[in-house]
């Protein structure tokens, strides 16, 4: 949503030339954000091995663990943690066993990894606020030449967004956390869950001065 005023000419500012040079020529503006908070996309770049899958580039998704589901990702979050990284295993299938995502037509003839059962986009990031505001005055002389201060504010509120939290369940081995290569659940989950980094700037003040002609 943006906004733009221009504020009246007072009636104090038509009875003295000096008044009416201070008083007129106002001009506030702003542009107010309010919005949900971004998809979060539960992938894991390590999956999909057994189809060739399993590389950085990789989209393919982990699985829900045993008995969890997208209710138990927004419930019981650890400290610390945007979702509950538990929630997740990697879908591990070991050697002779028939692998899930082939309607059992298949089987794997060593230990991989298959297609998750996690969809796109199943969680929701934090929401977003940001308010912008200028103010601006005018000292016109000369005719149609003016002097224009303009003052700015970005993120008038300080306030903190968050950006969505690592949503690879692969960056848990990097940052210090352990899969179970058996079951494929999760045993520390590392970074994975966290929100480590914000989406926008702390408040920026920016003055401008500008002649007119």
């Amino acid at each position: 949503m943006s906004y733009l005023w221009e504020l009246p000419k007072p009636a104090l500012a038509a009875r003295s030339g000096a008044r009416q040079w201070l008083l007129s020529d106002w001009q506030v503006a702003g542009i107010i954000i309010a919005m949900s908070g971004l998809p979060i996309d539960i992938v894991d770049s390590g999956a999909g091995s057994l189809y060739g899958l399993n590389a950085p580039s990789a989209l393919a998704r982990p699985s829900y663990a045993p008995g969890a589901s997208l209710k138990t990702a927004t419930s019981n979050i650890p400290a610390g943690y945007f979702f509950n990284p538990f929630a997740f295993a990697r879908p591990m299938v070991l050697s002779g066993q028939l692998i899930p995502s082939s309607n059992g037509t298949a089987t794997a003839s060593a230990t991989g990894t298959d297609l998750g059962n996690v969809g796109r986009n199943v969680l929701r990031g934090p929401r977003q606020i940001n308010v912008d505001f200028s103010i601006i005055k005018r000292f016109p002389f000369g005719g149609s030449k003016n002097i224009e201060l303009r003052a700015e504010f970005f993120n008038l509120l300080n306030h903190v967004n968050f950006a969505n939290p690592i949503s690879d369940l692969n960056a848990i081995a990097p940052s210090g956390g352990s899969i179970d290569t058996r079951t494929g659940q999760i045993i520390a989950p590392g970074d994975f869950g966290r929100i480590i980094s914000t989406s926008n700037n702390s408040r920026l003040i920016q003055l401008v001065l500008k002649f007119k002609f």
